[in-house]
């Protein structure tokens, strides 16, 4: 194993010995694997991990693991403790985002602060067949199908031709021990359902499926990288860029050949992933917005206008009492006559005959008040962000739900009281924010 992790860096150039590399542990066979090779390699490491507290106190125990491995190799460590399950309602995403987000923005920290060039993750073969998988199912295109790549950014993963099985055994050989996480073998998570159930079930169809699935993976990054240049070449043709303001002439763009797959690549960079809606409206909607997380688009008569957000307010109508949404995020909306109370952030119950129609769905302003659930007095949204911690980030992404001028939801945080369910009501009115 270890001669071909050296191949592997020295053959794509990841780094030298001249750099200070930044190794993301866990304490489980993957990142252990990597530490060891690393430093039997010559390099010049230091060790960070995270404690999540997910897993009680087997999260604190792979803690104390690792702290215990750079006493005895002297390697200087560093470790923080996450609230990830309260970080994970209050910016209403699963848990495994959540930790993601926390880890690397941590992880970029370190970089700035101890002067050190790359964060080295240890995701191997295996883990590139899964997510593979993983972007099948949900739908990623070409892009997303190439797997894990070697280098993102200032992050570099040189274990990726180096399977589960190899990194176990060479553990094995040296004698070293490793954490489990339990958490890997719950599959109410994708990545697990892939591994324990549909592996094994490709397996018996094809007991060589990871390497015909690695071996697909090489191929279409070679065919992406063809495409890409070819996509590149369009972007220029079609895209003319005023201040900011990018825009299409539609007689121009619908002339392409595969039309929704040119267009779901050259409007990927900005974040919309809804070709097929947009390219119905040309034909039939002017004056249709769409919205990305960063940028809003307009058909326009003759052109695609395409703009960053700032300061304009997108206004979403709910157009019937129960429906599902899907621009700006999946919401479902629907009538019950359960008058039970919910805790979970992402699901509002209001008193229905309270609730006056159509709704609306924007981005809060300066000005905005309401009065949040327990409350009785008003409270202005900039002083509520202020109390439960908002960051510059989370206001900017705040939306909220509103029945007339009034606010219904701080989505994925607190109701309106005045609208809440009490002693009198007949029939509640659901708004759900559903999990992409």
């Amino acid at each position: 194993m270890i001669n071909i992790v050296k191949k592997n860096i020295v053959k794509k150039n990841l780094f030298s010995k001249d750099h200070s590399l930044l190794l993301a542990i866990s304490g489980g066979a993957d990142s252990m694997g990597l530490f060891f090779v690393l430093k039997d390699l010559g390099y010049n490491i230091e060790i960070a991990h995270c404690n999540f507290n997910l897993r009680g106190k087997e999260s604190d125990k792979d803690e104390v693991f690792v702290k215990d491995l750079a006493k005895k190799y002297d390697v200087k460590c560093h470790v923080k403790s996450f609230a990830t399950q309260k970080y994970a309602n209050r910016k209403r995403i699963s848990i495994q985002m959540a930790a993601r987000e926390l880890r690397y923005n941590w992880f970029d920290e370190l970089l700035v602060e101890h002067r050190l060039d790359f964060i080295i993750s240890a995701h191997h073969r295996n883990d590139n067949i899964e997510t593979f998988f993983i972007n099948l199912i949900r739908g990623t295109g070409i892009n997303g199908l190439c797997g894990i790549q070697p280098v993102n950014r200032n992050i570099i993963r040189p274990l990726l031709e180096v399977s589960r099985k190899e990194i176990e055994s060479y553990l094995m050989q040296k004698g070293v021990e490793y954490r489990n996480d339990s958490s890997n073998l719950d599959i109410k998570y994708l990545r697990n359902k892939i591994r324990h159930q549909l592996i094994p079930l490709l397996k018996e169809m094809n007991p060589n499926i990871e390497n015909v699935i690695s071996d697909e993976i090489f191929l279409l990054n070679g065919v992406n990288t063809v495409f890409q240049k070819k996509i590149e070449a369009m972007r220029a043709q079609l895209i003319i860029e005023d201040k900011g303001i990018y825009k299409m002439n539609i007689s121009q763009l619908i002339e392409c050949e595969d039309l929704e797959i040119t267009l779901f690549e050259i409007l990927r960079p900005f974040g919309f992933f809804q070709a097929n809606q947009i390219i119905n409206s040309i034909y039939s909607q002017s004056g249709k917005q769409f919205f990305s997380e960063t940028y809003q688009l307009i058909i326009d008569r003759d052109q695609i206008i395409i703009s960053l957000i700032k300061d304009y307010q997108p206004q979403i109508d709910i157009p019937t009492i129960e429906t599902e949404i899907n621009i700006p995020f999946k919401m479902r909306f629907k009538v019950t006559k359960d008058t039970s109370i919910s805790n979970n952030l992402n699901v509002a119950r209001f008193d229905f005959d309270k609730v006056s129609f159509p709704l609306k769905l924007r981005k809060w302003k300066n000005g905005d008040k309401f009065r949040p659930l327990g409350m009785s007095n008003f409270k202005k949204l900039s002083d509520f962000f202020i109390d439960e911690k908002y960051s510059i980030l989370d206001k900017k992404k705040q939306w909220i739900l509103c029945s007339g001028e009034d606010i219904l939801w701080v989505i994925g945080n607190r109701i309106d009281d005045r609208y809440k369910i009490d002693t009198d009501t007949k029939k509640v009115y659901i708004a759900e924010l559903l999990q992409e």
